[in-house]
């Protein structure tokens, strides 16, 4: 049985937005460190696991 994580993808990568946006407000990151960070997240996100639209094209 193959269960899909409804949109796991997109709460993921919203979650790592948010940590990444607190860790430059407290100067741990810069923002190009950000930015890169959060491409790589992007990537490795959604090749992991399902995101809304690509569900709801199958569906």
């Amino acid at each position: 049985m193959d269960i899909k994580l409804y949109g796991q993808a997109d709460f993921y990568y919203a979650v790592s937005q948010q940590i990444l946006e607190r860790l430059v407000a407290k100067g741990f990151l810069t923002e190009a460190q950000r930015i890169k960070i959060d491409e790589l997240n992007r990537k490795k996100i959604y090749e992991t696991y399902p995101s809304i639209a690509e569900l709801e094209v199958s569906a």
